[in-house]
């Protein structure tokens, strides 16, 4: 038995959804989005909403689920969330035109007309205001690598130029919503979403980018690759994808190689957690301790500042003068900050009009934001000893005179988020469109004066006249009134019965409503056309604006570091060129903050690293603070480069060109790497890659295999740092052994965190002072961690007999090779289970006396050693 055709609207389906691919597909329905067959079973569960079924394919029901149109984003935020990419299936004539089109069967024409994923987002509801939504493309060419982003939320378009070895790296920075590679590409393991291969071309990428900013040349944005071309061209291509021809405002493509800022791979990022901690949320990483920006905007380049610490001093250095502009005025620091808050976000705005999802509020935000930059830079414009950071930013706030005053002529103080009702532009804005407000104004007075005369004329009380989309104006009275109204001489003609009321209709009303429907309707369409023409005019402005919506985030950024830095009495870093880290009091931001919570106070360190003493070898025990000493100075230098006052009494720094941190143990099973494995990756990758001007620090190396092995590991990678790398390096150890490198390690340095056993009890001093520790105190950690007194006892023995193994052989270091220390302490421990054996074997139980029994005891306690 075959199964019946499909009908119309379910091949229409099919249809649309072969063209959406992977993506789930949202098919307009009147008032909801509706999801058929596999689709429905996944957004069912997703979004936790009833799966139902409707009609059949091939003999089986066809699943279904629907979210209503009013409420798509709250869906679609959820879907794009847990990773689900979505094709908005859009009706694209009314069931009016369908019926015009082909007859009174007609099926309403349907169209893709856009595809949401999570890098192709403006929706102020589906973002994050605080976080910048790259979406980035890898493009390969020559055997050079490119890497092509955009945040088109704001419009934000860079290339990066970088190479197959720092790729990785460079997506781990930038951290993107989503991630496009050419399918069977060497990077398509980083990629979210694989696109054919001729998207990738580079030919084809000038001629994109030629095209999309109008342009007969690409020289005057810079000097790109082939690679360049090839991501360029490739991420072009997926926009104009996914927003089906209609291509969002990108600015024109901001060009930088990755030798402009400091290297810190994904691992390093992790470990540091500079913009999430190792949870993935913002909450306990470095930037949200040094967040103090009132804006999104502001909010979102501090990550990218983070994120992305600078090479270049005299760029770093116009930064910090900025900051220590604002943080030696406390006055000028609070109007800034206090101007900026009251400021709305006009990138996003402007991001939203560019895209053709913008409202009248959009265009509202635009007036009042464009507004307050042109008052901010008129006061800013007026200060004494203007740094030269601010010199260029003041321009840029202001320029827009003409644009704010149509804005603010045109729309009303607090324009809608919805433009179907109108309302949103102004009195004596526009002569014609106030005489069409008159009159449909006119037409409901009038229905008002027709509603009290139905009321005196038929004596019923309860009459009113209302509207619905459709029945239009009606008069509605309760059943019970109704039979006067049905009288054929009544004039009112029947037009619905409903419980408890009956609908009308009468021709006085019907000659008003038409009046007031068809002013409303012309007033609508005045007040389209001039939000049509208004988002023209502000657009036509898009670059100016976008330079605004920049310099407002960098004063936000200097402002906020200013503010932190004055809270907490952060010092200005100085940076040099030559290989220096010299810090006085330094400290940990987001530890001090943690502390400080707690009611407790952050111990501060010195660390001076210089040419004839770069490598420091650390000891001390565990919770010592080891840890937090050398991530602090990695943050240090992230902090200072970045443009930031630092943590610290004073703090010099040679620029750090490229950041490694192997800290904490973690394994990644996925990939088949053990914890272990994963150190050995991480270390070799530094070996491989620090250069004299790089910053390491090295916390436990070693410690996840044998001691033997680990010892030789830890001691094969302080030689190599010492004498191959030369790098500045802090390395954090519990092999003592090490410390008898400093005697043929003339950079080498050794200092150890202070600990002091009193009253049996281990005080933990987090103090850096100078020489290794006299011991490593991990028995008194693990009486503090809570570890059984039997075994803390058991493991005392284990290491005196340790610790005499090491007298006979010379330690551990003595010879790295062959040492007998622990084949010596089993044969100690056997000797005394034969004697036990032996004495036990020679008892006869029967024949002792309680005083002989008691006496055996005491000489087997003896012969044990306890």
């Amino acid at each position: 038995m075959s199964s019946a055709a499909p009908t119309p609207m379910m091949t229409q389906y099919l249809a649309l959804k072969a063209e959406a691919e992977d993506c789930l597909l949202f098919y307009r329905m009147g008032d909801f989005f509706e999801l058929f067959f596999d689709d429905a079973k996944v957004a069912s569960a997703c979004l936790d909403i009833a799966l139902t079924a409707r009609g059949e394919h091939e003999g089986e029901r066809i699943p279904m689920c629907g979210v209503p149109v009013h409420a798509m984003e709250g869906y679609l935020a959820r879907l794009i969330k847990a990773g689900h990419r979505v094709a908005i299936a859009e009706q694209t004539e009314t069931p009016e035109q369908a019926k015009k089109r082909a007859g009174s069967k007609a099926l309403v024409a349907r169209d893709i007309v856009r595809v949401v994923t999570a890098g192709t987002l403006t929706e102020e509801t589906l973002l994050d205001s605080r976080s910048v939504n790259w979406c980035a493309a890898i493009g390969e060419a020559g055997g050079s690598v490119a890497i092509a982003c955009a945040d088109i939320s704001t419009g934000r378009f860079e290339i990066i130029e970088t190479d197959s070895e720092r790729v990785s790296a460079e997506i781990a920075r930038l951290s993107p919503a989503e991630t496009i590679a050419c399918d069977a590409s060497a990077f398509d393991a980083l990629a979210t979403v694989l696109r054919p291969r001729q998207g990738f071309d580079s030919a084809g990428g000038e001629e994109r980018l030629k095209s999309l900013f109008g342009v007969a040349t690409l020289d005057g944005f810079g000097s790109f690759s082939r690679a360049a071309l090839a991501a360029a061209g490739g991420l072009v291509a997926y926009l104009d994808h996914t927003a089906k021809g209609s291509l969002p405002f990108l600015r024109p493509p901001r060009l930088s190689r990755t030798e402009a800022f400091m290297a810190i791979d994904a691992a390093t990022r992790e470990s540091l957690e500079l913009c999430v901690s190792q949870a993935g949320v913002r909450k306990g990483s470095l930037l949200d301790s040094v967040d103090r920006t009132v804006t999104g905007a502001g909010a979102r380049l501090l990550g990218q500042d983070i994120a992305t610490p600078l090479m270049d001093r005299a760029a770093i250095d116009a930064r910090l003068d900025l900051v220590q502009r604002f943080h030696e005025d406390a006055g000028v620091r609070d109007m800034v900050r206090g101007a900026l808050r009251a400021l709305p976000d006009i990138g996003r705005a402007l991001g939203r009009l560019a895209a053709g999802r913008g409202s009248p509020r959009d265009l509202g935000q635009l007036r009042d934001g464009l507004d307050g930059a042109w008052r901010l830079g008129e006061r800013l414009a007026a200060l004494k000893d203007v740094p030269a950071l601010l010199g260029r930013l003041i321009p840029q706030l202001r320029g827009h005179g003409a644009l704010i005053d149509l804005l603010s002529r045109a729309l009303v103080p607090e324009p809608p988020v919805d433009a179907a009702h109108g309302g949103y532009i102004t009195e004596r804005y526009d002569a014609a469109l106030d005489d069409l407000r008159d009159a449909g104004a006119g037409g409901r007075r009038a229905i008002a004066a027709l509603e009290a005369h139905y009321r005196r004329r038929t004596g019923i009380g309860a009459l009113k006249i209302r509207h619905n989309g459709v029945l239009g104006y009606h008069i509605e009275v309760p059943a019970r009134a109704a039979d006067a109204l049905m009288a054929p001489d009544s004039g009112f003609t029947h037009r619905q019965t409903l419980a408890g009321v009956v609908r009308f209709n009468a021709p006085e009303l019907h000659e008003v409503a038409v009046k007031v429907t068809q002013a409303g309707a012309h007033a609508l369409a005045a007040e389209a056309a001039h939000l049509e023409d208004l988002t023209t005019k502000a657009l036509d402005r898009r670059e100016a604006i976008a330079a605004t919506a920049d310099a407002l985030a960098r004063i936000d950024v200097v402002a906020g570091l200013a503010e932190r830095a004055a809270e907490s009495n952060w010092a200005r870093p100085a940076l040099v060129e030559h290989s220096c880290f010299d810090v006085e009091g330094g400290r940990h931001p987001v530890v001090e903050d943690a502390v400080a919570r707690s009611g407790g106070r952050f111990v501060a360190n010195d660390c001076k690293l210089s040419e004839s003493s770069r490598l420091w070898l650390v000891t001390g025990p565990n919770m010592g603070g080891k840890s937090t000493f050398l991530r602090q100075n990695a943050l240090l230098a992230v902090l200072a480069q970045a443009g930031s006052y630092v943590p610290a009494t004073s703090a010099t720094l040679g620029l750090v060109d490229r950041l490694f941190s192997r800290v904490g143990a973690s394994d990644n099973l996925a990939r088949g790497r053990s914890t272990f494995m994963v150190e050995m990756v991480e270390t070799a990758a530094i070996l491989a890659q620090a250069t004299p001007r790089s910053f390491v620090i090295l916390d436990e190396v070693g410690r996840g295999t044998s001691t033997y092995d680990g010892l030789a590991i830890a001691w094969s990678v302080v030689e190599a740092i010492h004498e191959e790398n030369r790098c500045r390096c802090l390395f954090a150890t519990h092999y003592h052994e090490l410390t008898r490198l400093a005697e043929r390690c003339d950079a080498l340095s050794l200092h150890h965190v202070r600990a002091r056993e009193w009253k049996g009890n281990l005080v933990l001093l987090h103090e850096l002072a100078d020489g290794p520790a006299d011991r490593s105190y991990g028995i008194a950690v693990a009486r503090l961690a809570g570890m059984p007194p039997s075994a803390i006892k058991r493991a005392k023995a284990v290491l005196e007999k340790l610790e005499a193994g090491r007298e006979k052989t010379g330690g551990l270091a003595a010879g790295l090779d062959d040492l007998p220390l622990f084949a010596a302490m089993a044969q100690q421990e056997e000797a005394q289970v034969d004697a036990l054996r032996s004495e036990l074997g020679a008892l006869d139980l029967d024949a002792l006396s309680p005083r002989e029994a008691l006496e055996v005891l005491y000489r087997l306690k003896a012969l044990a050693g306890d």
